[in-house]
């Protein structure tokens, strides 16, 4: 029996070190998964995140903050369009009676834009002319939203980056003026694993940045004297809409926007002449609750 026990012991060590050295830690009964077992598994939870997803959208009351922010902005900005009975191809195309559609029934059904993306939210309220009265921001963007103004602020509490933006011959006199003021500016562009990523910018490809990137895009955050939170005084508009709506002089003739996604869509609207821009105020918690405010 000993002699047993010898030889299993050192079958066992040897199939150790073998599935240590040769297979990478995946034989039968080692340390981890097979590449195949392991993909299998990847997919069964994609699978399992995909089902809640839709049982939580199917069980959510129409207009839940965020109810269908989970498929994706293309797929939100579609399901957005058909659901006011109007033809994606002709929003697209930027065709009147299409548009109509979409503005007047998010204006007879406000509290519906709230289950879209942010993204998607925020340019129906533009379309609707609703602004931003009643507007939902879903807790995990609040969260997202927080920990990005504080990630900016940390920039900025270094002494030599913070005299460097005040001091810059080629920022405006505003910039200058809100950093002394206590004011952190926020902006997001590029993806986390550029090359050479922008010091300034936030990666948009992290968490829930894509839905704040289009939709808030940059601003100025401002610390509230009473508690932990941030306030964000700012408006939706486009600089290449017509002047009437907010735009830049020229900006609507000089502006060459293609609609390859739906971001763009929005912008080829707003530079026909679509929607009314609005200004809005945004106080987020370190919690993630957020409440908005039209002014």
């Amino acid at each position: 029996m000993e002699i047993f026990n010898k030889l299993f012991r050192k079958a066992t060590e040897t199939y150790r070190q073998a599935d240590e050295k040769l297979f990478k830690g995946w034989l039968p009964g080692g340390g981890t998964a097979s590449p195949i077992t392991a993909a299998s598994q990847q997919a069964q939870r994609d699978y399992d995140i995909r089902m809640r997803r839709q049982i939580q959208e199917r069980d959510a009351a129409p207009g839940t903050p965020g109810r269908f922010a989970g498929e994706g902005q293309v797929m939100n900005a579609l399901r957005a369009t058909t659901s006011a009975g109007a033809n994606p191809i002709g929003l697209v195309l930027g065709d009147k009676k299409e548009v109509e559609k979409v503005a007047s029934y998010y204006k007879a059904n406000p509290e519906l834009q709230n289950q879209y993306d942010l993204n998607t939210n925020m340019m129906l309220r533009y379309l609707s002319g609703t602004g931003a009265k009643g507007m939902k921001v879903t807790p995990e963007v609040g969260k997202q939203l927080y920990s990005d103004i504080q990630e900016q602020e940390k920039l900025f509490q270094d002494p030599e980056y913070r005299q460097f933006q005040i001091n810059s011959p080629s920022n405006p006199a505003y910039i200058k003026e809100n950093i002394l003021r206590g004011n952190t500016p926020v902006f997001y562009g590029g993806l986390s694993d550029s090359p050479a990523p922008h010091k300034a910018q936030l990666a948009t490809n992290k968490g829930k940045r894509w839905e704040l990137a289009k939709s808030l895009g940059s601003f100025w955050a401002e610390r509230q004297t009473n508690s932990q939170g941030r306030t964000i005084n700012e408006s939706y508009d486009f600089g290449y809409a017509p002047e009437s709506k907010g735009g830049f002089k020229g900006g609507a003739e000089s502006a060459f926007i293609l609609p390859t996604s739906a971001a763009n869509v929005g912008r080829r609207l707003a530079q026909q002449g679509y929607g009314t821009p609005f200004k809005y105020s945004i106080d987020v918690q370190p919690n993630g609750s957020v409440t908005v405010y039209d002014r």
